[in-house]
Order: C-alpha cells, then sequence, then structure tokens
C-alpha cells in the first residue's frame, strides 16, 4: 500500500512540474538561442540628463526574412549591436529555437544608436528588407537611417543584407525613431512617413507657447517621403505636415480611420505638443484634425496601436502615457494641479491632455458640413447614412471618437512604451499587452523636490560655489521596475487584467515589443526587447488551454503597395472581425505576418473580404480549416451595401447661443474634484402665447439673460423680454412654464446659480414673470425674497388644492462645498401668491445637494410625489402627508451616487412610473460600491475654510482596505498646514490613508457623503403603497461620461420609450482631464427594463460639449429635439425615421 502511495504521488508532482499553469511561458535563452541584451550604461558625457532618451530602449520586428515559413526577429539596440535570429523550430518538437546570423546578414549596425526598426519589401522581389532608425549621436553622420535590402541569397545559412539608404534617398539624419512604409497616394508605390522627435532644449514649458509652434526644424520634425520612381523625396510641407520644434514623436499608428478607403496617421507626441491626427484627403495631402476628433489625449503620449477593440468595423486607437496603477505610486509622481497653466495652453492653441493612457473608440464620422450642421426643416433626408463597413465615407469626412481607458480599465500602467491588441487567447475578441518601465524616473516627486531644489539652490545668487556632478543627481533617480500589462478583452468595452495569470508577473524595464505565432501553433507569442536583461521570449499555450479555434489568413501581392494597410474582414459564429495588415505597430517595432483571427467556439469561418490599400475589394468564401492565404485579385461580386436611415437628422431653426462665463472655481476651494460655476443651458417648453405650437425658454448664462423662442412652421423666432434682459446678471439654472395665477396662460419661473457668488447676492434670486397672455413677460413684484444658488424649479400640487406649487432645488452653499444647502418649497394661494414654507419642512434641510427634482405620481394615488436627486446621496422620494413632507421607504435610496438628473416615465408600460438617474458613470479614476464607496468629507481646517476632502479605494488593489485622499501631498498640505510636519516627505504621504490625515473626532465631525454607485441607472417601479423600486444599470455604453440630460422618446414606434442620453465634464481637476465621451446617445427599449445602444451612423445623434438639457418639442407636427449645451449653439435634431 505505501508503495502504490508513493507512486501515486510521484505522477501528481512530476504532472504539476510538466503542465504549465500560465497562458504564457517565458523560455530560456538556453532554449532559444536568443541571447539579445539592450545594455545601457551612463557615462559623465553621454547619460540621461544629455539625451532625455536614454532610457527608450530598443524595438523588435519579427517577420520570416529567408521564406522558410518561420518568423524570425531582428533586435535594435541603443549601445548595443543590432541582432537577427533565424527561427530554427522543427515542426511538431514544441521547442522554439532560433540561430544568431547577425554578422553573417551584416545587419548589426553597431556604430550608432538604433531606435525604431520597420520591415517592407522595398524593392517588391518578394523579400523581406529592414530600415532602422537612428538617433541620440550628435554627429549627424551617426544619425543617417539604414536601409538593408535582403539579396536573397542563403550564404552561411543567410539571408544576406545590403545597406542602400543613400540610394533610395531614405539616409535621413533626423533624431528619428520609426519608419511606416504605406501608399498614401495611392499610385502604386510604397510612400514613408518618418517620426522624428526634437531635443530637450524644447521640452519644458517656457516653450510652450504658439510662436515655437512656426519654428522649424528639419532634424526634429517628423517628414512624409513620396517614393517618386524608386527615389523617395520628402513632400512634408505641401502633403500638410506639422514640422514644428516642439513635436516629439514616439509612435505613428498607419490605419483607414475614416472608412473612405484611403490609409490615414495618427503620431504619438511626447510632452505638451498635440498629437497629430492626419486625415487622407485623397488629393496627396492630409488633414491634420485632432482638436476636432477627439476631445482630449494622453499628454506624454508613447506608444500606440490602432485596432477594432469592439468588433464593429471602426479602427479604435491606443496611446499609451505614464499614470500609475497603485494609489502610492500615483501620490508619487502628482505634484500640484494649475489650472491656469492649463488654461495657458489652450489659449496658446494645444490640445486638452491628461497623464494616462487614451483608449479612443471610433464612434462614426462627423455627418454634414460640420457638428450639429445639416439640413433644414424644409428639406427631407435624400441620402440614407450607411452602416459602418459597407459604406466608404466622403474624403473629407472627419472620424469621431470616445476616450474611454478608465471605463475600459486600461488606462493606468505606469511607464509605458508598446501597446498591442492581438486576440491571445483566440476567443474572437482582441486582448491588449503593453510594455512598461524606466531606469531613470525623473516624475519622483522626492527626486524633483528635493533633489533638484538643492541643485537650484546652489545657482542663485550669493550661494556657495558648488561642483553640480550629473552621475550623482542620476544616482538619486529611482527605478521603475514594474511587471508587463497583459489585459483580456471582455467583449463589453472593458478589459480584465490577467498579467498574473497569463505569466507575466516578472518586474522588467521593457521597450519595444511584437507578437507572432513563433511556432505556427495557431497562437500569438510574444517578445520583448528590456533594458539591461536578456529579451522574453513568451511561448503562448492557448492552443492547449482555451481551445479555442483560430484561422491563419496570410494575404499576397506581387505589389506590396495594395498589401501595406489592407484590411481583412472575418465572418465566423455569427461575429465580425477586422483587422489591418500594417507591420509597424506599438512602439519601435514591426510585425510582418499572417493575420491571425481568433474564432472561439466557432469551427468554421463563413466569409472573409479583403480591402486592399488601393481600395479595391476581394471576396471569399473560405473551405475547412484553419489557414487560408489570399493572393491579391479583386473580384466584382462586391456585395450591395447595407442602407440605413438614422432616426435623427441635423437641422437648421433656432439660432440662439449660450454664454459661460469664464470662472476659476479651484480658486475659491483649491480641493474641488471639478467646478462648479459652469451650468446650463436649461429649456422649459410650453404654449406661451396661445397658438398651440410649442414655445421655448432657454436659459442664459451671467451677463446674457434668457431667451423666449416662439414657434413656427419653420423653427424658432427670437421675442423680445425686456423683463429677461434687466435680469442679465442673473445665471439662470432652471425654469419652468407655470400658470401660478389660474389665467389660463403660462407664466415663468427661473432660478439662479452662481457657486462663486456671496450667500445673499440678489444675483441668486428666483424669479417669477408673469405672463399677459400674449407671451410678454413682467416681472412679479411680490415673489418671496429667495437667495439660492439651485439646480432647479419643479411645479406641482403638492398640497392638493388644486394649484401648482414651487419646489427649488439647492445645488450648493456659494463656495462652502460640500456643506448641505437649504432647497425650498414654495405653496401657492391659487393667485400666483407663494408662501415659502421650508421652515416647516425639516425634510428640506436635510436633503443634501440637490441636482435635479420631479414631481410625479409614483404611488398611483392621484397626487404627486417629489423625487429628489443629490450629488453624494441618494435619490429620494416624498410624499405630502398632512401638511409635512415624508420620506417613503421605497428602495430608491439603497444606493448612493453623484446624480445628476432624473426622468421620470413608465418604461416597461406596466402602469407604474420608472426613474431613470443619471450618474457620474464608470470612465474615471474612481470606483464606487457597497464596500468602497467614495466618500467625500466636508473638513473645515484652522481658518475656517471648508475643505471637500474626496477619499476612495485603491481601483487597481482588491486589497486595499483603507480609503486614501486623492488630492496630491502639496494641494492638502497647503489647505491642512498642520500636515506639513507629519508628512514631511512624499513616500510618507502615498502610503497614507484618510485617517492618518485627521484625528477620529475631526472625521467624526465632517460631514460625510458617501457614493456607492456611479452607473447611470434604471429604477423599476413595481407598484404599491409605497412603490417599491428596483435598481439596475443602463447598458455599458451609457456609462462612458457623466450623464446630465435625459429624454424619452418612442423613436422606432413601438409603443415603449427609448432613451436620449448627453452630458460630459469638462471643467475638473487638470489631473482628472475632460470627460468628453458622450458623443451622442441613443437606446432603444427592449422591454422590461432592457436598453441597447444605437451607434452613431443608425442614430443620427451627434454632438461634443458639455450638454445639460435635452428637449422634445413638437414643430408643425414633426418632433424635435433641442440639445443644450454650455458655451455653444443649441442644436436641433429632427426624427426622421
Amino acid at each position: 500500500m505505501k508503495s502504490i502511495g508513493y507512486s501515486f504521488l510521484f505522477l501528481i508532482v512530476f504532472a504539476s512540474c510538466d503542465s504549465q499553469d500560465t497562458l504564457f511561458e517565458k523560455l530560456p535563452s538556453a532554449q532559444t538561442n536568443i541571447t539579445f541584451k539592450n545594455a545601457l550604461e551612463e557615462a559623465p558625457d553621454f547619460n540621461v540628463l544629455k539625451y532625455g532618451y536614454f532610457y527608450n530602449g530598443g524595438g523588435v520586428a519579427a517577420a520570416d526574412f529567408n521564406n522558410d515559413g518561420l518568423t524570425d526577429l531582428y533586435f535594435t539596440g541603443n549601445l548595443s549591436p543590432n541582432k537577427l535570429y533565424l527561427n530554427k523550430t522543427e515542426p511538431g518538437s514544441g521547442k522554439l529555437t532560433f540561430d544568431d546570423i547577425t554578422e553573417k546578414a551584416g545587419v548589426g549596425a553597431a556604430d550608432g544608436w538604433n531606435t525604431g526598426v520597420s520591415v517592407v519589401d522595398i524593392n517588391a522581389d518578394g523579400w523581406l528588407d529592414l530600415y532602422v532608425c537612428r538617433s541620440a549621436a550628435t554627429d549627424a553622420r551617426l544619425r543617417r537611417n539604414l536601409l538593408f535590402i535582403n539579396n536573397k541569397d542563403f550564404r552561411d545559412g543567410g539571408p544576406t543584407f545590403t545597406e542602400k539608404a543613400a540610394e533610395y534617398g531614405l539616409d535621413d539624419p533626423a533624431y528619428s525613431t520609426q519608419a511606416a512604409f504605406f501608399d498614401y497616394d495611392r499610385d502604386g508605390d510604397l510612400d514613408c512617413f518618418l517620426l522624428n522627435h526634437s531635443v530637450q532644449e524644447y521640452a519644458g514649458f517656457s516653450r510652450m507657447i504658439s510662436d515655437f509652434k512656426q519654428q522649424t526644424n528639419a532634424n526634429y520634425a517628423s517628414k512624409l517621403y513620396q517614393n517618386q520612381n524608386g527615389k523617395f523625396v520628402d513632400v512634408s510641407a505641401s502633403a500638410g505636415m506639422v514640422s514644428n520644434v516642439l513635436s516629439f514623436g514616439l509612435a505613428v499608428a498607419v490605419t483607414d480611420f475614416n472608412n473612405d478607403g484611403w490609409l490615414d496617421f495618427y503620431v504619438s507626441n511626447d510632452y505638451n505638443e498635440n498629437d497629430y491626427l492626419y486625415i487622407n484627403q485623397q488629393d496627396g495631402k492630409f488633414k491634420e484634425v485632432v482638436r476636432d476628433a477627439m476631445g482630449h489625449t494622453s499628454l506624454y503620449s508613447m506608444g500606440s496601436d490602432a485596432a477594432d477593440v469592439n468588433n464593429d468595423g471602426r479602427i479604435d486607437l491606443l496611446t499609451l502615457d505614464m499614470l500609475p496603477e497603485r494609489n502610492e505610486r500615483i501620490k508619487l509622481t502628482s505634484g500640484d494641479d494649475n489650472y491656469d497653466k492649463y488654461t495657458q495652453l489652450l489659449r496658446s492653441g494645444f490640445h486638452h491632455q491628461t497623464m494616462r493612457n487614451m483608449l479612443q473608440l471610433n464612434v462614426g464620422e462627423e455627418g454634414g458640413k460640420g457638428v450639429g450642421g445639416g439640413k433644414g426643416r424644409e428639406e427631407k433626408n435624400s441620402s440614407n447614412s450607411l452602416s459602418s463597413l459597407s459604406s466608404p465615407s466622403s474624403p473629407s469626412s472627419l472620424p469621431l471618437f470616445s476616450e474611454i481607458g478608465q471605463m475600459a480599465g486600461i488606462s493606468n500602467t505606469d511607464w509605458s512604451w508598446a501597446g498591442l491588441f492581438a486576440d491571445f487567447d483566440n476567443d474572437g475578441w482582441k486582448d491588449l499587452f503593453v510594455t512598461n518601465g524606466y531606469a531613470r524616473d525623473y516624475t519622483n516627486m522626492e527626486f524633483l523636490k528635493f533633489t533638484m531644489d538643492e541643485q537650484l539652490k546652489a545657482r542663485q545668487p550669493g550661494a556657495q560655489p558648488t561642483s553640480m556632478d550629473p552621475m550623482a543627481v542620476i544616482a538619486k533617480m529611482p527605478s521603475i521596475n514594474e511587471p508587463n500589462f497583459i489585459y483580456r478583452n471582455s467583449g463589453k468595452l472593458t478589459f480584465t487584467n490577467e498579467t498574473k495569470d497569463w505569466g507575466f508577473d516578472e518586474p522588467t524595464q521593457s521597450n519595444g515589443a511584437v507578437y507572432a505565432d513563433l511556432d505556427n501553433d495557431g497562437d500569438l507569442d510574444l517578445v520583448i526587447n528590456n533594458v539591461n536583461a536578456e529579451a522574453g521570449i513568451y511561448e503562448n499555450h492557448s492552443d492547449k488551454k482555451a481551445q479555442n479555434h483560430h484561422l491563419s489568413l496570410q494575404l499576397k501581392s506581387p505589389n506590396p503597395a495594395y498589401l501595406m494597410g489592407a484590411r481583412a474582414t472575418v465572418w465566423a459564429g455569427g461575429r465580425m472581425q477586422a483587422q489591418d495588415f500594417m507591420p509597424v505597430r506599438g512602439f519601435q517595432s514591426a510585425m510582418y505576418g499572417p493575420l491571425l483571427f481568433g474564432l472561439g467556439k466557432a469551427t468554421s469561418v463563413d466569409s472573409v473580404s479583403i480591402r486592399w490599400a488601393d481600395g479595391k475589394t476581394q471576396f471569399v468564401r473560405p473551405k475547412a480549416g484553419n489557414q487560408l492565404t489570399i493572393t491579391y485579385a479583386p473580384t466584382t461580386d462586391t456585395p450591395s451595401s447595407v442602407l440605413q436611415t438614422p432616426f435623427w437628422q441635423a437641422i437648421s431653426g433656432l439660432n440662439w447661443t449660450h454664454q459661460q462665463e469664464s470662472i476659476n472655481d479651484f480658486k475659491i476651494q483649491p480641493l474641488l474634484p471639478y467646478m462648479l460655476s459652469p451650468t446650463g443651458p436649461y429649456f422649459a417648453v410650453g404654449d406661451v402665447n396661445g397658438d398651440g405650437r410649442d414655445d421655448v425658454f432657454a436659459g442664459g448664462g451671467r451677463g446674457q439673460g434668457g431667451q423666449v423662442l416662439i414657434g413656427g412652421t419653420s423653427g424658432f423666432t427670437p421675442m423680445s423680454q425686456p423683463a429677461l434682459l434687466a435680469d442679465r446678471a442673473c445665471e439662470d439654472a432652471g425654469a419652468d412654464w407655470v400658470d401660478v395665477d389660474g389665467d389660463k396662460d403660462l407664466d415663468l419661473v427661473v432660478s439662479s446659480a452662481g457657486y462663486e457668488l456671496p450667500v445673499d447676492d440678489a444675483r441668486l434670486q428666483v424669479r417669477l414673470y408673469l405672463n399677459d397672455g400674449k407671451g410678454h413677460l413682467t416681472k412679479a413684484p411680490n415673489f418671496p425674497n429667495l437667495q439660492v444658488s439651485a439646480s432647479c424649479v419643479r411645479s406641482g400640487d403638492v398640497d392638493g388644492d388644486g394649484d401648482l406649487d414651487l419646489f427649488i432645488g439647492a445645488r450648493v452653499v456659494p463656495g462652502n462645498y460640500p456643506e448641505t444647502p437649504v432647497s425650498h418649497l414654495l405653496i401657492n394661494d391659487g393667485k400666483g401668491r407663494f408662501s415659502d414654507v421650508t421652515g416647516q419642512q425639516p425634510a428640506l434641510a436635510q436633503l443634501g445637494m440637490v441636482t435635479d427634482a420631479a414631481l410625479a405620481d409614483l404611488t398611483r394615488d392621484g397626487r404627486p410625489e417629489l423625487i429628489v436627486a443629490t450629488d453624494f446621496g441618494p435619490v429620494q422620494a416624498f410624499s405630502f402627508q398632512q401638511g409635512q413632507l415624508q420620506r417613503l421607504n421605497n428602495g430608491l435610496s439603497a444606493i448612493t451616487g453623484c446624480w445628476n438628473r432624473l426622468l421620470v416615465q413608465d418604461f416597461d408600460k406596466d402602469g407604474n412610473p420608472d426613474i431613470i438617474a443619471a450618474n457620474a458613470g464608470l470612465n474615471s479614476q474612481f470606483q464606487a460600491t457597497d464596500d468602497r464607496p467614495l466618500t467625500l468629507y466636508g473638513i473645515k481646517n484652522v481658518a475656517g475654510n471648508l475643505l471637500p476632502i474626496l477619499s476612495g479605494y485603491d481601483r487597481n488593489n482588491k486589497a486595499d482596505k483603507q480609503p486614501h485622499p486623492f488630492n496630491a501631498r502639496d494641494e492638502m498640505l497647503d489647505q491642512v498646514v498642520s500636515l506639513r510636519k507629519k508628512f514631511t516627505d512624499y513616500t510618507t504621504y502615498s502610503k497614507a490613508n484618510i485617517t492618518d490625515l485627521f484625528e477620529p473626532d475631526e472625521l467624526k465631525r465632517a460631514q460625510k457623503l458617501d457614493a456607492t454607485t456611479l452607473q447611470t441607472v434604471l429604477f423599476r417601479n413595481s407598484g404599491g403603497t409605497n412603490a417599491k423600486f428596483t435598481s439596475q444599470p443602463l447598458p455599458i455604453e451609457a456609462q462612458m461620461a457623466p450623464a446630465y440630460a435625459l429624454a424619452a422618446i418612442d423613436v422606432n414606434r413601438d409603443g415603449l420609450p427609448d432613451l436620449i442620453i448627453g452630458g460630459n465634464r469638462e471643467y475638473n481637476r487638470v489631473r482628472l482631464g475632460k470627460d468628453d465621451a458622450n458623443r451622442g446617445q441613443l437606446f432603444l427599449n427592449q422591454g422590461k427594463g432592457r436598453f441597447t445602444y444605437v451607434p452613431m451612423a443608425q442614430s443620427g445623434l451627434e454632438w461634443n460639449g458639455d450638454v445639460r438639457d435635452i428637449t422634445p418639442v413638437q414643430v408643425a407636427g414633426r418632433t424635435e429635439l433641442l440639445i443644450g449645451t454650455t458655451g455653444q449653439a443649441v442644436r436641433v435634431f429632427e426624427l426622421v425615421r
């Protein structure tokens, strides 16, 4: 029995040692023979202070250089020679092995600082060549880029290469990062975009002025080379390239962003210069459109990749940056927010940029001639909007993007370099791999604040002479050694971090990387170029572990110009996937080989479409098997395009623009998470002049005055209103048309806002304007004296006496966020005389910071309940019983949020009014759950100022047990002076939780508000005496941005009200950046509380900016939609389908 037991135990141990627990396995160099190491050692005359990109590292190329069907590898070194390894893996051996043939091949390039590598068949002979970029050297001769032409021979195990860059005109001496070859002008040969970078002299903030945008230097600016009969000629100026000294190009992504069949490209720029998005104009020129196409970008944009991450046929974009994953590292790299400095950059022509990875989701092309443009009402929709895949757009069409990196879960990967989208588990969704690490972290605040301050003091007049030892300064810089990241695509616009489970938990300093099926087993392996460590070869075991199916698609063309940029679309298992053949990806790297499509459990492919780079299309219905080769042979059996008329169409007909005063709220309360003074515009709709048509009140900004717009058959006409103009000093925050005096016409009640005003300022007065029956308004003289910085005014018969009473929702105590303001209830005597009964209603003083309210009969008893949404609080409902507001215990308050807007409607058609509650969304650095809430404290400092202290749990550390303060050390210590003695360094503060900052009695005295969800939700009403509610989140698209505006319209005429959501928030802290992912959202009601998102091309809704109101109106029998956006003209959409 003992011998059997020991034998059984031996088998278990042996089996566990022999199996591979993680998806990827790092292979030892003893097996692979790949010993390349990008070894870097600093010296007094050459180091990271002399050359800022000293530790940017090298790249990798994966391609079959000897045409034997196996993928070979080429590594670039900075101070080390480049290396070429020939793949010698025996079929079926399961052992990846390579031979170093660098010396034989003649591609070592040991005399210069090599950076990016590109693979291209530049002479169209069927053999792949290498183009190597160079930088760093002060001697221009050592910066000249290299072109290694494949000699197609096999001497001593070849192939060999001959350097011919000068012969082709490609021996550029600029500071180069990477080159991308593609046929931008479609003349049948390959052109070249050369990505270059400037030098440290132009990296500082003092250079970030418009004057430097006009300065050029051929050694710094990126260039576009046109192939003219085999010779490459610089055509940058005529082609529309930006060529200033501020550009620090670190990556280029080439693809067709607007689906017009012509190749565009995106340039990632380090430091403050904008990234560039070049849209091909189909005439040899490009138009740079990044500020129009993207609401914001990464700040220190590094590696990039372009791929269709959500399988909708549109190519999305990833750019990498430097925001750390964990709270501690974030605090160590965070200084003060300087909003004035940020706005100075914007005024100087720089775009909105924030330090984090960005995932730009391609949502479609801009409609008409501009945002909000389109046809007039008299024109009918004569052209159909086409589906995303089957319709080439016009050459001038602008692609629009919604940035969702934080919601997707991939925004924080520290000092990152290569980002690669690929389906590593073959489930049909592209996953993400990210390299990171840096040897000298000069962003560390300990180093910057103390080490550099010492050096600056030494340079002050009168200081004791000191010798500045650069090597001593460098030695004080900490290193960043972090594991590379790998994320699994969930298929729902979110990714899960699989770094540990997939085998990447080893800390490294990694730069360039590629994926390739090195052993031809149907899954993608990973190859990584590391600094001061051997290259990493990671074998993928998905073929054994995931057991999903795949298609390996080899594209071939006798002319490589048709191949570079070709798009392959595969249909299998009811799902569509698209990939581009574009070798240059990630950072300083290239992969040239078959396109691998994961099929999940689908065992066959229905069809494959290839749109070659010349615009021609080829369709194939493959036979069984997991390998397919398609050779260039365009077919003519192109299926007819799928035409879909959008639901909405942009029209003209309302000429009014909201004006927003520019105020910096952070000067009032420096710890605010976002500004509170920007508000509006808000609309109120009613028949003002008794002609049976909808008229509109549009609330104005401070100094503007509100506007009454009279409805007609062809639009709206402004009506002069002296009473409104007289109150233009007020900022309109909410309005309602109400017949307050029973004379059968609609009077106007308007509430005011003003976070920055004194509490008792007359400009905060709630105002009543009486209607003479013809739409002319006069200000009511005896309205209660009521100064409130309000969010809304709502009317309803609260006391059941047959007239309409008023609720005034108080948003904030001016200058004292988050102190609880007092909301007000005004009871109408039926003749337009109101009594303020707030003092008799204790509930009103405890509501919280009210962001919206509604009066609706939730319980179906014939009397309205008051529903209130609050910031950092619950949605609450109150009934009016025996003269008192009584809170209903109905499930609404089970969750708390940062609610912004309410919409009451019977969405499930069960007869009970349901509630949509608009929330902050999931696309932020914050998270909120029941057990890990987002908490806002109101704490007074010694000066008596109320401080809004935001705290939460580390979103990327599930083991985190205590909430941490959001604000950086310097910001916090400037407001809480007593902490300066306790937190004398950044390291200590980085580890502090909220109880380390404040004593228990301070926290006990403080106002404490929690949010347990940030999702926009539907509260479904199941009826009953108190109206019982249960919550369910809306689809993931509804969580992409803070939601502020809601409307319900049955757009598809199925009897169910559909949902339209607007929002965004621009005026956040600099570190948070803009929230602007809502480009216009329509959700079709599927019944039983289910909604589905309608893409822009089908919805027809398209906008940008901070949308604060969406209001349906009827115009001559047509349904129209008014979109009110802060500081913008009103957009109008007509329902046409």
